[in-house]
């Protein structure tokens, strides 16, 4: 990436919310954003007398810009239809023309940049929902995902849906203790692999709440966190990414107004 190239824009979840969606493509396209990312829970291909025009109303908007967004699922995502997506030689999967899907464990290169992929998270919440419908139960990452990620070498940005174990964080709903510890076993393999691979961002979501915090080494070097707010969070549900320094991705707020 170069300081004169557009800036990025990293967006949290929006839960199929297409107004919020559509609305979020216009504040990326003020910003002379041509790539948005997107750290999970978008809402991908949910079952139901509607499937697909989300999506395909979300496309038609980034085709008219000829813009694109790249997607780190969440554990609100289709699985079932992301696993079976060809993965390219660029290390995306193409849901359409205009919605790219990085798996997890995988990587792919923007605007300079390697951005690597380990999405997905437990649902606190599976007990009310139905699998293939609205839940899906490979929706976590595994530790053969994160070592093939490791084994990609060194990225510049981390997508990530949940949070690493590091970054101490406070929930809103009133959660039994079993349920919590179950749901931290993600955040620690997230840890885990923010440590072996050191990645300068984490960009995540997941929790519903803008929060920001480095994660320092013994050996000098941290980790810049970001976490994402969800929809109808004005501003803090998404950010952008510009060069400013030759050495360091600055981030700004991005101001999302919805539709």
């Amino acid at each position: 990436m170069e300081p004169s190239d557009p800036p990025l824009a990293v967006f949290g979840d929006w839960h199929e919310h297409l107004g919020w969606g559509l609305g979020a493509i216009d504040a990326a396209e003020r910003a002379g954003v041509r790539t948005l990312l997107h750290v999970g829970d978008f809402g991908l291909d949910f079952p139901g007398p509607q499937r697909g025009r989300y999506e395909s109303k979300l496309s038609r908007r980034l085709a008219a810009s000829n813009m694109q967004i790249l997607i780190s699922p969440g554990n609100h995502d289709n699985w079932s239809t992301i696993h079976k997506l060809p993965v390219g030689g660029d290390g995306t999967a193409q849901f359409t023309e205009q919605i790219l899907i990085l798996s997890r464990g995988g990587s792919t290169i923007i605007q300079g940049l390697m951005i690597g992929a380990l999405g997905g998270a437990y649902s606190v919440d599976q007990g009310w929902r139905r699998a293939g419908k609205n839940w899906w139960p490979n929706e976590e990452s595994t530790h053969e995902e994160a070592e093939q990620l490791i084994a990609g070498g060194p990225v510049d940005e981390l997508l990530t849906h949940d949070i690493p174990a590091s970054v101490p964080m406070k929930g809103d709903l009133d959660l039994l203790p079993h349920i919590v510890e179950r749901a931290e076993k993600t955040r620690r393999l997230l840890d885990s692999l923010m440590e072996r691979l050191q990645p300068p961002m984490v960009l995540c979501g997941h929790w519903h709440q803008r929060r920001q915090q480095s994660v320092e080494r013994a050996d000098g070097t941290e980790t810049r966190v970001h976490v994402l707010g969800k929809e109808l969070n004005r501003e803090g549900n998404a950010v952008l990414l510009r060069l400013t320094d030759p050495r360091c991705l600055a981030v700004e707020p991005l101001f999302v107004a919805g539709r």
